[in-house]
């Protein structure tokens, strides 16, 4: 368990946690707007929290409560020497905000990259989210003049998702 000395933890999360990530999950993706498959999500997180080569999944602690949840997967990038890692998810609960808690959060996440030997750490960020923005960037965050494209394989997955 990695805490601090502000009742703050950023917990590793188990399978035993998985109800509780959902919930968050939930709450995230509402707040920006992203579609929420439950199906499809509950599988990833699963496979997640059983297969820690892939990435790891926290549970954040404001003192005795929940506070929000972070999701870190890993990835190899030649552009940065190897093994890196990005942020998928993070969420903390409002009541719980704009008090350092963010900013705990990345320090920890960085220490956790770090003794992995992971050479950096990408995130995304909703780009009309200026806030988000400028906070990120505060941590030393940089924007690249790249964005971010994907295609969804699973033509099942994209079925299920259009459903949802």
């Amino acid at each position: 368990m990695l805490s601090d000395t502000q009742n703050f933890t950023l917990r590793p999360a188990s399978l035993e946690d998985a109800p509780k990530l959902l919930e968050f999950i939930r709450l995230y993706y509402a707040y920006d707007g992203i579609p929420f498959g439950e199906p499809s999500i509950r599988r990833g997180l699963n496979t997640l929290l059983q297969d820690t080569s892939l990435g790891r999944a926290f549970s954040i602690q404001d003192g005795e409560e929940d506070a929000g949840y972070a999701i870190l997967t890993f990835g190899f990038d030649l552009e940065f020497g190897g093994r890196q890692a990005t942020v998928t998810d993070v969420f903390i609960k409002e009541s719980h905000r704009s008090k350092g808690l963010e900013s705990r959060v990345f320090a920890q996440l960085e220490q956790i990259c770090r003794s992995l030997g992971i050479g950096a750490l990408e995130l995304q960020v909703e780009e009309n989210n200026l806030e988000a923005r400028a906070f990120y960037k505060t941590l030393g965050f940089q924007a690249h003049e790249r964005i971010p494209m994907s295609k969804m394989l699973d033509a099942k997955r994209n079925t299920q998702n259009a459903k949802e």
